[in-house]
């Protein structure tokens, strides 16, 4: 054979060859991880009524964070609200001003209504080995070596459980923080996290000859890592290991991980902090309601697998803002900074910029010095508005000594029911009504309803109008229940609502007086009443009051038009 021919033959085998070897690296095996929370004490199994009338099974579309570097796959369902969708924004943003996202950070939401019913939500992580055969969250790896778009990682919602997603600015209901549990369950996303999993009678490492980043950071009291079991322990030897002392071995410093001494504990043990703080990624996970944000330590240990984390040595602290940032942009928002140890900061540099969805940047808007910074109630132009109306922006805090921090706002254009006060508490002639004055106080909005109802009279409406603030006097309220005050407020973005509740003042007891209220069994014609949302909005297609989801409504009878009745499902 020719020399000539013999060298092409060689380069023919050797492209082969890296095709192959190509192949092959596509179809890496991966890996399922898998982290739940258990429900709380408020779980309640109810079905909400759809919101729309037809929905394609199956359909999809793509939510995207602010400036895209994390985007969701969520359903077309009557269950994703335009309360979820901000449960879920919200949680996007704020981690996406905490990270240096090179490729997008990818997953998918669903809606389960068959879920177990000791299960509040849980996220299924696609993990794989990067080209030094180190186990991570398929996400992280994209950052790194770019592999393939995530195609399992996955949150799973109980559809079932009475998620709070309510905003300011709207009546609150549901009990368990939708935003916590999203934000929650993002960290796992990103990787924070043992990859043990349940393994045919025992435990192993998602992939039994590797361990991932995150297991190699988790150490015993002796500070032998549970990485080194991978490939070599036993399913007694790794759960042996998991019962002891846990901590997060992270270059700041060792932080206490959840164990349980009576033995592991699946979807727990190594995968939650154990500290003595609130903090969004410990366990026990104890109040549900409350609007926790992401902490030091959760942002250390994303930093110590790899993750590009931004500087995060300040805190910083809004004045009518919640923890997320979220407040009305009517206000006035005063920032102060402090240092980890909650030491304040006298000597900051402060910028403030708003984010023009037109050109994909952030705009500055304002500059300070000094120990505190102040964000002016200015409504700028329709581009630097959110889907939820919301004026979107960021506020940065510098030191001398280059410490620095970057906190989102989410400023909300819809009126903002500030409070009210109730003055000239009269008795009315019928002994069992009485009269008073009530002063409204509220932001951006100069009109409005006021509805005030009780367990056993009609709903009232009076308008409101002026801006700021007005007085209107209600005749007739009945003495002998609680008092449900309704402030429903317009402007050119939308609503805004509030509920109050006041009680007379009386010593007589309530028993003897009717509520006249249908029963929740109770089955009528169609036609012979109506259902309304508290907001006035008609419910069509109610035959039975029992189809109703939880919530206040307004029933009135079509051949009493004038007598309204307020209905509650528990």
């Amino acid at each position: 054979m020719e020399g000539g021919d013999m060298k092409c033959i060689l380069s023919i085998l050797g492209l082969l060859f890296s095709l192959s070897s190509t192949a092959i690296g596509q179809t890496e095996e991966t890996y399922k991880v898998t982290y739940v929370d258990s429900v709380g004490n408020n779980y309640s199994a109810y079905a909400p009524q759809p919101l729309v009338e037809t929905v394609v099974e199956g359909e999809t579309y793509e939510l995207r964070s602010r400036q895209g570097n994390i985007l969701a796959t969520v359903p077309v369902s009557p269950y994703m609200t335009i309360g979820v969708e901000h449960c879920l924004m919200m949680a996007m943003d704020v981690w996406e001003e905490q990270l240096n996202i090179k490729e997008p950070v990818r997953f998918k939401v669903t809606f389960n209504e068959n879920m177990s019913p000791d299960v509040e939500i849980q996220t299924t992580v696609e993990y794989a080995l990067d080209r030094n055969r180190n186990c991570a969250p398929l996400n992280l790896l994209n950052q790194i070596e770019f592999q393939r778009k995530d195609e399992v990682t996955t949150i799973d919602i109980n559809a079932y459980v009475y998620w709070n997603s309510s905003w300011a600015n709207e009546l609150e209901f549901g009990y368990d923080n939708l935003t916590t549990a999203l934000t929650r369950h993002l960290a796992h996303i990103l990787g924070f996290g043992t990859s043990i999993v349940q393994s045919g009678t025992g435990i192993n490492f998602a992939n039994p000859n590797t361990a991932s980043l995150f297991d190699n950071l988790i150490v015993n009291a002796d500070n032998l890592s549970l990485g080194s079991l991978a490939g070599f322990g036993s399913s007694e030897a790794i759960e042996a290991f998991l019962v002891q002392d846990l901590y997060l071995n992270l270059p700041g410093g060792k932080q206490r991980l959840y164990s349980n001494s009576q033995g592991f504990v699946l979807y727990r043990s190594g995968c939650y902090f154990s500290l003595e703080k609130d903090n969004l990624m410990n366990y026990p996970y104890q109040d549900k309601t409350k609007l926790l944000p992401i902490n030091p330590e959760t942002l250390d240990a994303l930093s110590a697998i790899g993750w590009e984390v931004k500087p995060h040595e300040l805190s910083l602290d809004g004045s009518s803002l919640d923890t997320y940032g979220y407040g009305s942009v009517y206000q006035g928002h005063i920032f102060k900074a402090s240092g980890q140890d909650g030491t304040p900061i006298t000597n900051a540099r402060w910028k403030y910029q708003l984010y023009n969805n037109h050109s994909g940047a952030y705009v500055d808007q304002a500059q300070g010095t000094g120990g505190s910074f102040t964000i002016p109630s200015t409504l700028k132009g329709d581009e630097y508005l959110d889907k939820f109306q919301c004026q979107q922006g960021r506020v940065i805090c510098e030191t001398n000594d280059g410490a620095s921090v970057s906190y989102p706002v989410f400023l909300d254009a819809h009126p903002l029911v500030l409070g009210y006060q109730i003055a000239n508490v009269q008795d009315a002639e019928n002994p069992y009504y009485f009269s008073f004055d009530i002063t409204l106080s509220y932001v951006g909005s100069d009109n409005g309803v006021l509805t005030v109802c009780n367990e056993g009279g009609a709903a009232m409406l009076f308008d409101i109008k002026g801006s700021g603030q007005t007085t209107i006097h209600v005749p007739n309220a009945f003495k002998y229940s609680q008092l449900w005050i309704d402030v429903s407020l317009e402007n050119r973005y939308g609503s805004g609502t509030k509920r109050f509740y006041y009680t007379y003042n009386v010593n007589r007891q309530k028993r003897g007086l009717q509520t006249n209220l249908p029963d929740v069994q109770e089955t009528f014609p169609q036609e012979s009443f109506e259902v309304f949302t508290l907001q006035g909005i008609k419910i069509k297609g109610v035959s039975n009051l029992h189809e109703l989801p939880k919530g206040t409504y307004i029933i009135r009878k079509n051949n009493k038009p004038w007598e309204s009745r307020k209905y509650m499902v528990k």
